[in-house]
């Protein structure tokens, strides 16, 4: 399993020595403990338990990705030496901070539109995930309880508006064996005319009151066709969407701000 951020971390954060540990003469063995102060998904402990591992530390106690805690809980408990502890702590802390973010902000995002449409599924658009981070993310949005939209270029079909653009006018006769085709029309005309050869079609700006007729149409002209919408839709009006469509693609959910995570060192 790659765990190449925190790595990264760790050398950019001690490229020599944790200068204040060593000044203070702290030795021996110690504890450490991440806990939250706020309710949260879990995500990232599986990769943070094998990187405390690789330091020679023991990791007595980690909660499962997925798991929804409360404020107070315990999300890991290390035990080793007091310098390697003191190295882990604020880049294993602002690993899981961020990590857990957004797999709580896309669970409620996700029990938010499912109050609406049980069968709605919402989809990240992970290759706006930040650089050297996405597979963390992936698995965050999935922990969260949602999908991911998009690996990278090489494992889907897209035809943006910047495609289109660039074409000047729509193709009719594209077709792929191995992959779904998705279409990100730029207007409802051009949503009609590509909606029989198309697996996918995201709406992009399209607002709430428009939907469900423009919707309605497409399934009509094609009723296996997922319909989704797209663009600067955060949690505060992902239930104005959900009733409509099958699919909403976000990425606010990767943007999200730390969560309130504290940690304890002790000696033992």
């Amino acid at each position: 399993m790659q765990i190449y951020p925190l790595e990264i971390g760790l050398q950019e954060d001690c490229p020599y020595a944790d200068i204040t540990t060593e000044l203070l003469g702290i030795a021996g063995l110690g504890r450490l403990q991440f806990i939250t102060r706020e309710e949260a998904v879990i995500t990232g402990s599986i990769r943070l338990k094998e990187f405390f591992e690789r330091q020679k530390l023991q990791v007595s106690f980690y909660q499962e990705p997925g798991v929804l805690v409360k404020q107070g809980d315990i999300l890991i408990e290390a035990v080793g030496d007091l310098k390697t502890l003191f190295k882990m702590w604020r880049i294993s802390q602002t690993y899981l901070t961020a990590l857990c973010a957004i797999a709580t902000e896309t669970h409620n995002i996700v029990s938010a539109a499912r109050q609406v449409n049980p069968e709605i599924e919402i989809v990240v658009a992970c290759r706006k995930a930040h650089l050297g981070m996405r597979q963390e993310e992936i698995e965050a949005v999935q922990d969260g309880g949602g999908l991911y939209h998009r690996n990278s270029l090489s494992d889907t079909v897209l035809i943006t508006q910047n495609h289109l653009r660039v074409l000047g006018k729509l193709p009719t006769n594209i077709k792929s064996f191995h992959h779904k085709i998705e279409i990100e029309p730029r207007n409802e005309a051009e949503a009609y005319e590509c909606a029989s050869f198309s697996d996918v079609i995201l709406l992009d700006h399209f607002e709430p009151e428009v939907l469900q007729t423009v919707v309605q149409k497409l399934k009509t002209l094609n009723p296996r066709l997922k319909v989704g919408v797209a663009g600067g839709i955060g949690a505060s009006r992902v239930k104005d969407f959900a009733e409509f469509v099958d699919l909403i693609v976000l990425s606010a959910v990767l943007y999200a701000a730390p969560l309130d995570f504290t940690c304890k060192i002790e000696r033992i």
